[in-house]
Order: C-alpha cells, then structure tokens, then sequence
C-alpha cells in the first residue's frame, strides 16, 4: 500500500511539475536547480568581515556583497516569499558558520512582529538558521513594536524608526550572542538587536548575515 502511495505520489509531483514547471526566483528561467546554474555561478563568495564604528555591534560576517544575484535571492525569498531558497541560503549560512567559527554562546535570528510574520507566513532570519547547531539556536530575543519597512525609509529614518522595538527576555549575562540575518545594510537593526541583548547582559554580539551592504 505505502508503495502505491509512493508512486501515486512521484505520478502527482511530476504532472505539477509538468503543468507548473519550477522556475529560478531569481531569473524567472525554468530550472530543476533553485537557484538555477546560471545564477548560482554569478554569486562570488567573497568572505567579508566588518568591525563597524557601530557602538553595539562588535562584528559582521558575510559571504555576498548585497548587489546582483545575492541582492536578488535576499529579495525573492523575504519579499516574494519564494521559500524554496531557503535550503540553499540556508547552506550558504552553514558554509559562512563553519568558515568564522565563532566562540558563541546562542544563536539568535532577527525576529519580526507578530503581523509581518502572519502576512508571510515565516520569519526569513529562522528561515536562514535551519543549517546552524540547534541547540544553540533560541528565541532570546522578541520585537514588541511593530515597524514601518526599513526599505522605504532613510538611513536616519531606519535608526528612528527601531528604537525600543526589541527586547530580550532571557538571562544571557555574561554570554557571547551570534545575530542572524538575511541582510545588513545601514546596520540600524543590528545595532538595536545588540542594545537590547546587552542591556540584558550580553558580553559580545556579532552579526552573521547572507549579504552586506559594500561600505
């Protein structure tokens, strides 16, 4: 019976995909791969490292330059809700992890307000955890004001627009705290993430995003 099931199900796959052919988020060319092989050979890892004259952040870590194809899937996936990136941005994150190595206490991924996160369905910075150890991965940090979008605004309007909208919850005293992201620009909610975890205690907050912003 399982068998049947099996097959049934591959014969159902395979029709949709024959009527609704997977196509890349980011060129809109039908492609078996996501991103297709064209757009992933355009993505250049290029391994940044900041320590910004932020007067929270201690550090950030990237792979991409926010430009081209990477500027591209950051948007698909948070602005289309195209979430069959997440398996290979989330490798990408793993890949990044791995090549830092961190000494690190939590990892904890940018939260978004209860109604964005209803309207989408899924929190993109989670989304980008899936890869990184579970167990150090919690919920230590919460948003309890809900924003404008930090793309219509200013550089100034964005640090404005932030103030007071975290706050973390949690006893991390003490702790080294690894901020993850899917893009860091201006720095303006990073910065406020990393006030509201060392208000709480935290010794160290450093910033592990998809893309960055070239400075």
């Amino acid at each position: 019976m399982s068998e049947a099931k099996s097959l049934l199900n591959s014969f159902f796959d395979a029709l949709v995909s024959a009527v609704y052919p997977r196509k890349c988020p980011v060129c809109r060319r039908v492609s078996g791969a996501i991103p297709c092989a064209r757009c992933g050979q355009s993505l250049v890892r290029e391994n940044f490292r900041f320590e910004l004259p932020l007067p929270l952040v201690d550090e950030v870590r990237a792979f991409y330059s926010y430009e081209a194809s990477a500027a591209e899937l950051v948007k698909a996936l948070k602005y289309r809700r195209e979430t069959s990136l997440v398996r290979f941005m989330s490798n990408e994150m793993h890949d990044l992890f791995l090549a830092w190595d961190p000494e690190i206490d939590t990892i904890v991924p940018v939260p978004i307000h209860r109604s964005r996160l209803s309207w989408r369905g899924f929190n993109q910075a989670s989304s980008l955890c899936e890869r990184l150890p579970s167990h150090l991965v919690g919920q230590d940090l919460v948003r309890i004001r809900r924003t404008m979008p930090q793309v219509k605004l200013t550089p100034e309007e964005r640090s404005a627009n932030l103030v007071g909208a975290f706050r973390c919850p949690s006893d991390i005293v003490g702790k080294r705290v690894l901020l993850v992201d899917d893009v860091f620009t201006t720095g303006a909610t990073a910065n406020e993430c990393a006030k509201a975890l060392k208000e709480a205690g935290a010794s160290w907050v450093g910033v592990l995003v998809f893309a960055v912003r070239r400075r």
